[in-house]
């Protein structure tokens, strides 16, 4: 894993929001699910994402990124594509 936040780095670090209310969600998994939505191209199907997290345990993926939705921090259309607000 080394080396991956000097290469991110050009893409800017994703603002985690604080979802500490929320003890379900890893905040590890969920700084992740920030970061791959800041670098992805833009409308990732909300699978697509969730696959990527928590490739063994898909019910993790999917508690982060209904934290991120839950902290306005993404948004999810009615097709399943799943994009940062800002």
């Amino acid at each position: 894993m080394s080396g991956v936040a000097e290469r991110l780095a050009p893409y800017g670090a994703a603002n985690v929001p604080d979802v500490s209310e929320n003890a379900e969600v890893d905040g590890e998994l969920l700084e992740r699910a920030a970061t791959l939505l800041a670098v992805m191209p833009r409308n990732q199907l909300r699978k697509t994402i969730e696959e990527l997290l928590s490739p063994n345990d898909l019910e993790r993926g999917r508690q982060a990124i209904d934290a991120l939705i839950d902290a306005a921090f993404a948004i999810e259309d009615e097709t399943g594509h799943v994009r940062p607000i800002a």
